[in-house]
């Protein structure tokens, strides 16, 4: 299989130490063309980890894994970044606050954080459409630094899907919102989820209700184990998110979306 025919993601039997702690231990997961997938779990359960090896930074410590068709330990990783690209607050030091939207969400097809001359009209065309397919298209003219948090991540999608990469990661993309801006961005994320041909989507979270519509498949992770894995309807249930968070929780679905609540404690305890 071509490595756009296979899994865009296959990690089997894979374990990661860091500093002589275990930090995965045997994780299997397969990707496939047309599928979203949610990572949950709670802090320490190894999300970030798991990231870092999807987007080529970290080599597993044992087991397989490939990505967008491309082996560890048979290619050049930084290949692999090209063709990926990642949404998460830790890259906001990067991003200069005087930079027009348009322009930052142009540099996205250099890899770059700015534009150094003007910006081709292909591009800039580009821009606008993806600003406009986040809801952010008004914004286009205005400066980093005059928008709200949640605009800045709506801005942060447009921008990484500027290069037509065929993955796209979401590093806790609602951390730090307030609920209008969470439910902004959420919103203008499901439009893209929407369409019938364009990037895999991955998100990293700990709450079930930062998950818009259009996501496939969940994957869970506990203390560096998987705990559950396979389509959405299946996975997410109480039952797994209770032994995934380490909580007494129930899962309550509506409009498409995902709810815990904490199950009442039982009189007398």
């Amino acid at each position: 299989m071509s490595g756009r025919d296979g899994p865009v993601v296959s990690l089997s039997d894979v374990s990661l130490l860091l500093d002589g702690r275990r930090v995965l231990s045997h994780v299997d997961w397969r990707v496939m063309p047309g599928e979203n997938w949610v990572v949950l779990g709670p802090n320490g359960a190894g999300k970030t980890s798991l990231l870092s090896i999807v987007n080529g930074y970290r080599w597993p410590s044992s087991g397989d894994a490939s990505v967008l068709g491309r082996r560890f330990g048979e290619t050049d990783l930084r290949d692999l970044r090209t063709e990926t690209g990642m949404v998460s607050s830790f890259l906001d030091w990067m991003l200069r606050a005087d930079e027009k939207v348009l322009d930052l969400v142009a540099s996205g097809r250099y890899g770059s954080t700015r534009v150094w001359g003007r910006i081709q009209a292909r591009d800039a065309s580009r821009a606008a459409a993806l600003l406009d397919a986040v809801g952010c298209l008004r914004h286009r003219a205005k400066r980093l630094s005059e928008l709200s948090q949640g605009e800045r991540q709506k801005v942060a999608i447009a921008r990484a899907m500027m290069a037509d990469p065929r993955l796209i990661i979401l590093d806790e993309p609602c951390e730090g919102l307030d609920i209008a801006s969470r439910e902004s961005l959420l919103g203008g994320l499901g439009r893209l989820l929407s369409g019938v041909e364009g990037p895999t989507f991955i998100e990293v979270t700990h709450r079930t209700e930062d998950i818009p519509p259009g996501f496939t498949h969940a994957l869970l992770l506990r203390a560096g184990r998987v705990v559950a894995s396979g389509r959405i309807a299946s996975t997410l249930t109480s039952r797994n998110l209770s032994e995934c968070l380490g909580a007494d929780l129930e899962l309550k679905r509506w409009a498409g979306r995902y709810y815990m609540v904490p199950k009442p404690a039982r009189a007398g305890l």
